[in-house]
């Protein structure tokens, strides 16, 4: 493996790392319809805002999501939609092949 391809792995871990988190997906669903600042989404969330505020740092950091300041607040806004698609593919595509390996298991 070349260090460019040791490199895209790397950063592809990363983004994968971010999503590891149930909240931070709960995070992304919401910024998919509009932006929003750490103190909306802990409320709607019922978080405390430094926890929402990690979450949203491992997100930002991983190159999902990006800040822009509008006076003293930071909004965050979804950078890459595609991450919301590709969750949404993989937990389709996992559903129905526990579905097939239990209906599987059913007959023997």
């Amino acid at each position: 493996m070349d260090d460019h391809q040791k490199r895209r792995y790397e950063l592809t871990a990363e983004i994968f790392k971010a999503l590891g988190h149930p909240m931070r997906l709960a995070i992304l669903e919401k910024l998919k319809d509009r932006s929003w600042c750490v103190c909306e989404l802990a409320d709607d969330l019922k978080l405390n805002k430094s926890v929402t505020s990690k979450h949203l740092s491992q997100l930002r950091n991983a190159g999902i999501l990006e800040t822009e300041k509008h006076g003293t607040q930071v909004v965050y806004t979804l950078a890459t939609p595609c991450v919301l698609e590709m969750s949404d593919c993989s937990l389709r595509a996992t559903i129905e092949q526990r579905n097939k390996r239990m209906s599987f298991e059913g007959f023997q």
